[in-house]
């Protein structure tokens, strides 16, 4: 997992770094979401630009504004840093966010986590966590869970942010490798084979990451990701959010009962109702290996490489 934790922050600085020049090009040409948000805010006087701001020049059937002055591009930068700054005073994350963070982050951490085993192993596989969709759910609790504890305390001294991050990733760790082990006979990671183990699923090495990874959160993914998600302003995104909720709410639900009689298949129980037939037969052994292809039903894992 220190490989895998190194590779999503660095995945992530890339991914702010690409934003960010996107971002800075816009502003460059006073173009762009925020620089028409900044205006409808009267943040930005277009009449102080008039001599640069809004000189146009024709580019085939449209008009293209010419290039500010750096002078013109850092009052645009500091508008935008005020209207972000503003926006995260005045906001405080809910349920419409979170689903939005929570799908980011499951498709993101398993797309990464994806490209990362192919290169570094060689193994192309099948690591999603669900039973539809290409989601791995602990990427996306972890993100909600740092988000909803750390939101208040984005201000905080980085110390602490870094110890109370540690603690949630660990105790996340600890409670999925521990519910996956007893309910369903599912092992994905162990850390019983490392010199530094606490559990079987908590390591100092990965305590510090998950540290680490809190404070890139907090200070640099986060609060960017809040403002660009922003608060919904139709009807239409409140409906396609409560669908997707719904649907992943679903999802989770029939994933439980798939590994929960995949386990009960291991013991030999027949099922006992209709619903349980249903899954034995669209979620049976083979569909279960084929899917989640990295972990393992009622068998436990080879220890981990110190």
């Amino acid at each position: 997992m220190l490989t895998i934790t190194l590779f999503i922050i660095l995945a992530f600085v890339v991914a702010r770094f690409v934003i960010g020049a996107v971002q800075r090009y816009l502003e460059g040409r006073a173009r762009g979401r925020a620089f028409s948000r900044m205006l409808n805010q009267g943040r930005l006087d277009a009449g102080v630009y008039a001599d640069a701001l809004w000189s146009a020049t024709t580019s085939g059937a449209r008009k293209v504004r010419a290039r500010v002055s750096n002078e013109q591009r850092n009052a645009i930068m500091q508008a935008r840093l005020e209207m972000r700054e503003d926006f995260l005073n005045d906001t405080k994350p809910g349920a419409y966010q979170y689903v939005i963070i929570f799908l980011i982050a499951s498709v993101l951490g398993l797309v990464i986590e994806t490209v990362y085993t192919f290169i570094v192993f060689g193994i192309l596989e099948s690591r999603v966590g669900l039973v539809w969709g290409p989601f791995s759910p602990l990427y996306g609790v972890g993100a909600v869970l740092l988000t909803m504890v750390l939101w208040p305390l984005r201000k905080e001294k980085v110390w602490k942010i870094f110890l109370l991050s540690a603690v949630l990733g660990s105790l996340l760790e600890q409670t999925a490798g521990w519910s996956m082990e007893t309910f369903a006979h599912l092992q994905s990671w162990t850390y019983l084979g490392l010199p530094d183990h606490i559990t079987q699923w908590i390591a100092w090495r990965f305590v510090a990451m998950w540290g680490i990874l809190g404070v890139v959160w907090c200070r640099v993914i986060m609060p960017e990701l809040i403002f660009r998600i922003g608060e919904p302003t139709s009807r239409k995104q409140v409906v396609l959010v409560t669908l997707l909720a719904a649907f992943i709410a679903l999802d989770v639900v029939m994933t439980i009962a798939c590994f929960w009689r995949a386990g009960q298949r291991l013991e030999g129980m027949p099922p006992r109702n209709g619903f349980e037939v249903y899954v034995d037969t669209h979620f049976d052994d083979r569909f279960m290996a084929e899917t989640f292809e990295n972990m393992r039903i009622g068998e436990d894992i080879p220890p981990a490489a110190k």
